[in-house]
């Protein structure tokens, strides 16, 4: 018998499935078994890979790739990720609080804790006490407020001073709250400085200071 190419060494002799030999290859086989490949690739030969291991919109095979990877912005600050491993760089900062602009709000820390420990998760709110207050031409939320959790017992938030109201007294009613128990509640506003501690606040808040 003739070769027929060269998968064929004799008559009855057991060829590659289709599925294994790519789809531009000649036709294989004997004149028993005439075969055709259907194996596609990518175009540089090999395996297929999956539509969900390629990006989105790539083609790939005869469809296009459904991956999809998140924004840098929502990757944690130094974890890379992507091509090698190293592609991208996440650039996402937890509870850093930015520089506020100058003149407009004084950053109130905040140091909570229980029995000598601190306190994890501890949700402190801040509302501003007088409805429609206003800072420079804003509505300032009376209702939402502001709001910031512990770390290890510590966190920031960034309120307006009370020099910055053009409309209404600047007092907030800030609480801290764990597990619903009210760990700290004071009312007062901030002063015309860069930063307070909370504990420095209470000396300036109005009677009714609980917690600590």
């Amino acid at each position: 018998m003739a070769l027929q190419n060269s998968f064929a060494t004799f008559f009855g002799a057991i060829y590659p499935a289709v599925g294994n030999v790519i789809n531009t290859a000649p036709t294989y086989g004997d004149a028993v078994n005439v075969l055709d490949g259907t194996l596609t690739t990518g175009g540089g030969g090999g395996i297929v890979p999956s539509e969900n291991d390629v990006r989105f919109g790539t083609a790939v095979g005869t469809g296009t790739g459904n991956l999809t990877l998140p924004d840098v912005s929502d990757v944690l600050l130094g974890v890379t990720f992507g091509t090698n491993g190293n592609e991208f760089t996440g650039t996402l900062e937890q509870n850093v609080i930015p520089t506020p602009p100058a003149g407009s709000r004084c950053r109130l820390k905040i140091q909570i804790s229980l029995n000598g420990e601190p306190v994890d998760d501890a949700r402190v709110t801040c509302v501003v006490c007088q409805a429609n207050s206003v800072v420079g031409a804003n509505i300032v939320p009376s209702v939402l407020g502001e709001y910031v959790d512990t770390i290890n017992g510590y966190a920031e938030i960034d309120l307006y001073r009370a020099s910055g109201f053009t409309r209404g007294d600047g007092m907030y009613q800030i609480q801290a709250i764990h597990h619903n128990q009210v760990l700290c509640s004071v009312k007062a506003a901030l002063p015309d400085q860069e930063s307070i501690y909370l504990s420095e606040l209470v000396a300036l808040a109005e009677p009714g200071y609980t917690g600590g």
